[in-house]
């Protein structure tokens, strides 16, 4: 009988929160002697894109088949992390939304200069520019209508939100499904649960 394991994520896309995914993936693969499927059920207000695009890579490069399930919304990094997956579906009442890289003018110190500035720009492009390579390549693969990068970076420009239906013609997901979890073996990786954690 295939060894299935279940995640509930419900937390913001965060160093820590790859980490702690990460490395509970190693962990219980090692634990029950190799996993055969992840099933993951997701729903993020986004957050650090770096960490979204590292998420991406670690489940594309993981041998086990791996199934996503958006729950609600995935936003901004957190459709990175769900396009990593080989099967994709969405709820009826799910969306996604892509938009431009953005980060906190007051998290800047006081000595950030224009040069610092002009570096922290190039970085965000680059950002921007493997995001939307990333979403235009994973989408067509599952496409009626398929975005060009063009597309993608017009779509992100504006702030776009993929309802269910758009998020289907356009290959995020390959069906709108309302997925059965378990009772018992999920485990929940939500924020309360990040915040027990130590930095």
């Amino acid at each position: 009988m295939p060894i299935v394991q279940h995640v509930y994520c419900s937390a913001i896309i965060s160093k820590k929160m790859c980490d702690a995914l990460t490395s509970y993936v190693f962990s219980i693969s090692a634990a029950k002697g190799g996993i055969d499927e992840f099933v993951v059920y997701l729903v993020t207000g986004g957050g650090n894109p770096s960490s979204g695009m590292e998420l991406y890579n670690f489940f594309k490069a993981r041998p086990e088949r791996t199934t996503i399930y958006n729950m609600s919304s995935v936003d901004s990094a957190g459709v990175l992390f769900f396009l990593g997956f080989q099967t994709r579906f969405g709820l009826p009442a799910s969306s996604f939304m892509v938009h431009q890289t953005k980060f906190s003018k007051a998290s800047l110190p006081d000595w950030y200069s224009y040069s610092d500035l002009k570096k922290s720009e190039l970085e965000l492009l680059a950002v921007d520019q493997k995001t939307h390579r990333v979403i235009a390549a994973e989408t067509a693969q599952k496409a009626e209508v398929p975005l060009s990068v063009e597309d993608v970076e017009a779509a992100a420009s504006r702030t776009t939100i993929y309802f269910a239906e758009d998020a289907l013609r356009h290959g995020f997901i390959e069906d709108i499904v309302t997925p059965t979890m378990p009772i018992q073996d999920i485990f929940y990786l939500t924020d309360q649960y990040l915040a027990g954690l130590p930095d």
